[in-house]
């Protein structure tokens, strides 16, 4: 991999929070410090910031700390409630909704519960008026405002709309009563509570500690009512991390959308906005710094530049401050697996990996396909009522690195019989040649083992589900019982409480959850769900994603997935209100998350000396895009003509072979020539007295080395699963449907006429069903379905055009002797 060296060293700027912690000190001598209250907009921001307190303290002096808090957590202790998990706030949600309507079925109510509940709290914490929304949402208001002259009628689509609409608002209000009684709430609705209670508490005179909020960028209307009530009562200063480059009002960049809006309606000093009488910070256009464009083939070769333009910059300043920035989170393996150990000894990762990015979710998943994709539809008489499974789908999920790798322990164990378990069944797969497999026949290859049982027992409720990850989590730590230290033991572990935590939620319950149904509480509880990361918080290298990125400064940042759709985020509205109401209740959309994301981009680079955005060039396979960020082009375009010192660099990746035989093996060798010795000439002369078939002299002409490989050194494909009817299967279908048709002419030494033909016609279709299910019976296979079906819709055309052809033949049809007939049936192409 190729980097061009940088031409301006890497210096150190002032940080955000190293200026406001010395300004703090100064300000609030003694014990007035530790009275203060410091709001900031993360938890790695309080860490960051205590650090430079005890930094710009005098040396041998003793400091009292201030209260310092991150914003959602700060709002969460004023409000006094503790916030509920959002499994058990769908679960109340549904039962709320059942009083109203008792047809609600809990399958469907899953699909959209999860975004009704983030609404709930959107709406609270945006202090939206629930009864001025639900209102807005009411029959009459929509038709006023869509201008139509009738009503709909009651049992239209439109109707249910409304009625859906009017069911909801006395749902809010019952869950609200409900969680405030039990004094817990949902994020939006502890929002709300926290601002009430501080107004109350201003109201009847109470004096609250004097509060300064650092570093804020997009606020919720919650959080602006709170800041207004203090800055109102004196008890707030605001200090804001902005720039003139976005600040300024004639700014057409959205990062400062909404900073711009708090600067022209609250009344704020200069000095919030960074301004001390010399205008407002001006360091994107002022400050000499270097970024350069890295375009790169495709997303997880970002991981080993990234590593590579990090060990070069530890190179030349092994004491600057570092971020590499993950908009995407799934990249974090690759950066973490490209990181250079000697440059890098020491990092601190602040995300946390997704448990969604662990190859123990891939186990999950697969064995979810398993269940979901199997056939349990169908009446006794065909025999799929019971479960059977996908051999594709049983294949992959018997080839998964955990459960290969409790293979290898169960190889190692006495009972001989469990050896090579799994490699047996799906060499008894292919060996049957079996599509679709009965859970009792999969039970049976395994030997009845606990793991087979695990995997492919029949699943019909949740309790089933949360029985086989319990006993498939007992089996696989076996596996990792001898490396206490090794990561898959970590996603063990944190798998099992996920479990233990649905269960534990579900137990209780009456009702017990469909397989879907719990696959997507198993799924929104694994999205939620990170595998922390030891590390020293406040390291020179930090690993991070971009929220966390808040507030904080460093001289050298290198940023990923600098492509549209991905930074920023595509535009999902994620809601159930309609956009007409967000804009309406002034709650935020898409564009108000970009702004913001605009906002943390920008920000970021104010004090960096150096920044490298990695970007997937177009055309990459696996990328939703090619395109370059918008933020990339507003650098190039609007930036750069407005900092003489910026120095701006569009460089491409490209992989290097330094092997010194690398050119040599590069050129072509010729052709692959094989002697004719002795030995392959009698096999040939051997090939040929047995006669060549037409398909071998079309293989020889095309391609003798296959020819040769094929007959000669009877090399064999890996055997598969042949799902479609093979032409000898094809061919005893036709005829078995023949014979069953003519069987009873032929019983009865009766001669067929052409009164005959429609009746036989009528029939084809019920004996063809019967040939093909007897041809398919053994490999578990379904006629009806996929290219079968087309097959059988040949082979149907097929008999019909015979019959309709005897009745050409004059008279009676003649093959009416039974020797004859057998003879026929048996022997006809």
């Amino acid at each position: 991999m190729e980097t061009i060296a940088s031409t301006l060293p890497i210096t150190t700027t002032d940080s955000f929070l190293s200026q406001a912690a010395r300004d703090l000190l100064t300000r609030f001598p003694g014990q007035d410090l530790s009275d203060l209250v410091v709001v900031v907009p993360t938890r790695r921001a309080v860490v960051y910031l205590k650090n430079e307190l005890s930094l710009a303290a005098e040396v041998g002096t003793a400091v009292w700390s201030p209260r310092v808090a991150a914003m959602e957590d700060y709002m969460v202790e004023l409000s006094g409630v503790q916030v509920e998990e959002p499994i058990a706030l769908q679960l109340l949600l549904f039962d709320i909704l059942r009083d109203i309507d008792p047809k609600l079925d809990f399958d469907q109510f899953v699909g959209w519960s999860g975004l009704l509940v983030q609404d709930f709290s959107n709406l609270d914490q945006n202090l939206a008026s629930p009864a001025k929304v639900f209102e807005y949402l009411t029959q009459a208001k929509a038709l006023e405002r869509w201008e139509l002259a009738d009503t709909p009628t009651e049992v239209s689509t439109t109707a249910a709309y409304f009625r859906f609409w009017d069911d909801l608002e006395k749902v809010y209000w019952r869950l609200r009563r409900r969680m405030e009684q039990s004094h817990l709430a949902y994020p939006g609705l502890a929002y709300r509570l926290a601002v009430n209670k501080v107004q109350n508490r201003l109201e009847h005179g109470d004096t609250l500690p004097r509060h300064v909020f650092l570093g804020l960028g997009s606020l919720s209307r919650a959080e602006q009512r709170l800041i207004q009530l203090l800055l109102k009562e004196g008890r707030a200063e605001v200090r804001f991390d902005g720039d003139a480059f976005y600040l300024e009002t004639d700014s057409p960049n959205r990062a400062g959308q909404h900073l711009r809006q708090y600067r022209k309606n609250w009344d704020l000093p200069a000095e919030a906005f960074g301004d001390t009488g010399t205008g407002l910070p001006n360091l994107l256009r002022t400050l000499e710094r270097e970024i350069q464009f890295v375009g790169v083939a495709n997303a997880s070769m970002q991981g080993k530049v990234a590593g590579q333009l990090l060990a070069a910059s530890r190179r030349e300043n092994p004491r600057a401050k570092v971020a590499v920035v993950l908009p995407d989170e799934t990249l974090l393996l690759p950066v973490l697996h490209g990181l250079p150990p000697k440059e890098v000894p020491e990092y601190n990762v602040t995300m946390g990996l997704s448990f969604q990015s662990t190859p123990l979710f891939n186990l999950v998943d697969l064995l979810f396909e398993v269940h979901l994709t199997g056939i349990r539809e169908g009446s006794a008489e065909t025999g799929y009522g019971v479960p059977r499974y996908h051999h594709l789908a049983v294949s992959k999920l018997l080839g998964h690195p955990f459960l290969r790798r409790y293979q290898q322990w169960l190889d190692k164990q006495p009972q001989k019989q469990y050896h090579g378990l799994l490699d047996k069944i799906c060499s008894q797969i292919i060996k049957r040649n079996a599509v679709l497999l009965p859970a009792s026949e999969l039970l049976e290859l395994g030997q009845q083992h606990p793991l087979v049982e695990a995997l492919f027992a029949t699943w019909d409720t949740c309790d089933d589900i949360i029985a086989a990850c319990y006993t498939l989590i007992d089996l696989l730590k076996k596996a990792y019982q001898d490396q206490h230290s090794a990561i898959e033991a970590e996603y063990l572990f944190l798998f099992f409480t996920l479990v233990k935590r649905l269960d534990s939620v579900f137990d209780c319950r009456e009702q017990r959850l469909s397989v879907r149904s719990f696959r997507r509480f198993l799924y929104e509880q694994m999205t939620r769900t990170r595998l922390p990361f030891s590390g020293e918080p406040i390291a020179d290298v930090q690993v991070m994603g971009l929220l966390e990125t808040r507030a904080l400064d460093f001289d050298h940042v290198i940023i990923l997935s600098c492509n549209e759709r991905v930074l920023p985020a595509p535009k999902n509205n994620s809601s159930l209100f309609p956009y007409d109401v967000l804009t309406q209740f002034k709650m935020p959309t898409y564009a108000d998350h970009e702004a913001a994301t605009a906002h943390q981009f920008w920000r970021l680079l104010q004090r960096a000396r150096r920044v490298d955005l990695l970007h997937v060039l177009p055309g990459a396979e696996g990328t939703r895009t090619g395109e370059r960020s918008r933020f990339l082009l507003q650098i190039q375009n609007d930036l750069l003509p407005q900092n003489p010192n910026l120095t701006l660099r569009d460089l491409t990746a490209s992989v290097l072979d330094d092997a010194p035989d690398s050119a040599a093996r590069r050129e072509y060798g010729g052709d692959l020539v094989l002697e004719k010795d002795p030995e392959m000439l009698a096999a040939l002369r051997g090939v040929l007295e047995r006669g060549l078939s037409p398909s071998a002299l079309n293989q020889y002409l095309n391609c003798s080395l296959q020819f040769y490989f094929a007959r000669l050194a009877k090399f064999k494909e890996n055997d598969e699963v042949e799902e479609k009817l093979e032409a000898d299967s094809f061919g005893t279908v036709v005829h078995e449907t023949l014979e069953m048709l003519f069987q009873p002419f032929v019983n009865n030494q009766k001669a067929i006429t052409t009164e005959d033909i429609p009746v036989l016609i009528r029939l084809i279709p019920k004996e063809l069903e019967r040939a093909l299910r007897h041809e398919q019976d053994e490999r578990h296979a379904r006629p009806d379905e996929g290219l079968n079906h087309v097959l059988g819709q040949v082979a149907a055309q097929l008999v019909r055009r015979y019959l309709e052809g005897l009745t050409d033949t004059p008279g009676p049809c003649p093959c009416v002797s039974w020797r004859w007939k057998k003879s026929w049936i048996r022997g006809c192409p």
